[in-house]
């Protein structure tokens, strides 16, 4: 599970995914990879961990509904990355759809669909979230995964 060694291989697995699949170059491929600290970054990925609900609302004011659906996995997960796709907002309300990668404890990925709805200046939000793509592959997810800004995040974090 929390292993550098496994955390270093799913990196390395979804970033060479990247040269075939994302139309990355084997050597930028490989100078990002080098660039990441997988013993800090095990770290900070095993400290941020949490639990990830399929739908959540959440509310701070007066009889606000707080709600937790069941796990979206089976396991906590960090995330690591996230690309919003659309938003909409009027004057009290704010809707917006994102991807999102995640870190399972299992050191799989997945990439997830996010729609979130905030009213009255995030006084109530609530948040639905599925599995995208095929078994959660962010290449084939709709997530706009930029590994550049990835690294940078990874490097960030650690």
């Amino acid at each position: 599970m929390y292993t550098v060694d496994s955390l270093k291989n799913a990196i390395h697995d979804l970033y060479y995914s990247g040269i075939t699949r994302g139309g990355y170059e084997s050597a930028s491929v490989e100078d990002m990879l080098d660039s990441i600290d997988y013993t800090t970054l095990l770290q900070a990925v095993r400290h941020n961990a949490e639990t990830v609900h399929i739908y959540t609302t959440e509310g701070r004011a007066p009889k606000s509904f707080n709600y937790r659906s069941g796990e979206l996995f089976a396991q906590r997960a960090t995330r690591l990355y996230e690309a919003f796709d659309q938003s909409n907002q009027s004057d009290e309300i704010l809707a917006d759809r994102s991807y999102e990668l995640w870190l399972l404890e299992d050191m799989r990925l997945a990439a997830v669909a996010r729609v979130t709805v905030a009213a009255g200046r995030d006084k109530y939000v609530t948040e639905y979230r599925e599995i995208s793509g095929e078994c959660g592959d962010p290449w084939d997810s709709g997530l706009c995964l930029d590994l550049e800004e990835l690294t940078g995040l990874l490097i960030a974090t650690a």
